[in-house]
């Protein structure tokens, strides 16, 4: 055999060689690859979160737990004497335009607002067409009484 017949046998045997292991990669790849694709995967685009919220109201029939109240004297500003049958009027909110409730003093200058829902008031008081009030906002919270002299001037 001359060397031209050994080198061809030779480059023959590292062609199945070649080959060979060309198929085993391929195989190989096409064997892990047909698994990937094979293996379902759910996605989903559109998710949803849902959450749930138990909230718990009990209302007690006392009205005492849920309204509050204003309560206070009325007096002259000057003299700080005690001020019989003044007109006293409530307001709720900011506007003083039309009154929601409205009382006067009895004889010994006190007056009372009573079973109000929770919220800022205004008391404004006359006396005769002189004598007058108005007060700052009140903030009344449930179950609260709160005292709030009047001073006419």
């Amino acid at each position: 055999m001359d060397i031209k017949d050994a080198l061809l046998t030779e480059k023959e045997n590292i062609d199945r060689g070649v080959t060979r292991f060309m198929k085993a990669l391929e195989k190989d790849s096409i064997q892990y690859n047909s698994q990937d694709l094979d293996q379902e995967q759910k996605v989903d685009v559109n998710p949803v979160q849902l959450n749930t919220q138990n909230v718990h109201v009990h209302i007690s029939p006392d009205s005492n737990y849920t309204s509050g109240k204003i309560t206070g004297s009325t007096c002259f500003k000057n003299n700080k004497q005690i001020a019989k049958n003044v007109l006293i009027f409530l307001h709720f909110g900011r506007e003083c335009g039309s009154p929601v409730c409205r009382t006067t003093s009895d004889s010994n200058g006190n007056y009372i607002f009573e079973e109000l829902p929770p919220g800022f008031y205004i008391i404004s008081a006359q006396l005769g067409d002189k004598l007058k009030y108005q007060s700052h906002y009140i903030k009344v919270l449930p179950g609260l009484s709160i005292n709030h002299p009047i001073l006419l001037s």
